[in-house]
């Protein structure tokens, strides 16, 4: 049953660059030809790279998505993606033994991870963003069930975003 969800998962955020490339015919088409090609080298090397996908990867592909079909999604402000960047490029210099406080071992713990999801949450209210509470709920949820990783992190977070992210930074700048 994982190995499904993660196929899906990367056919959902190989379909976020075919829906860029050719809007939503390129988004099934290459949907469609990762499920159908999962054995074929070039698909099979895309999930060994990006595994385990988590839920926000795919879940940011089915926003902008949906974004881009007209549906009305309140957009992340510039402020707020440089302190997640920030932020997030800390935490990766933390799992990484750079920083001294190894900030990944609180995934693993339900206490931490509940007071993050309820951080988040409080966020969403406060700001009126329904995205990241979401996000929130679905990783632990996921942790919980013992779904792919055993730490809440990876279900919520993924190096891909760090570029994801100065992209959308430095397009705003534009």
């Amino acid at each position: 049953m994982r190995a499904a969800a993660d196929w899906i998962a990367l056919a959902l955020v190989m379909a976020w660059v075919g829906f860029a490339v050719a809007g939503p015919v390129g988004a099934g088409a290459i949907a469609l030809a990762v499920l159908l090609l999962r054995g074929w080298v070039p698909v099979s090397t895309l999930m060994a790279l990006l595994a385990p996908l988590g839920v926000m990867l795919p879940a940011l592909a089915l926003r902008q998505m949906a974004a881009g079909m007209g549906v009305a999604v309140i957009p992340f402000g510039s402020l707020e993606l440089v302190v997640f960047l920030l932020a997030y490029l800390v935490f990766l210099a933390s799992a990484m033994g750079v920083v001294p406080v190894g900030l990944y071992r609180f995934g693993y713990a339900p206490v931490p991870v509940a007071v993050m999801v309820l951080a988040a949450c409080g966020y969403g209210a406060l700001s009126g963003q329904v995205f990241l509470p979401i996000v929130a709920v679905m990783g632990q949820a996921l942790w919980v069930m013992g779904w792919g990783s055993s730490n809440w992190f990876d279900h919520v977070l993924h190096a891909v975003l760090v570029p994801v992210t100065i992209v959308v930074l430095i397009l705003r700048m534009v």
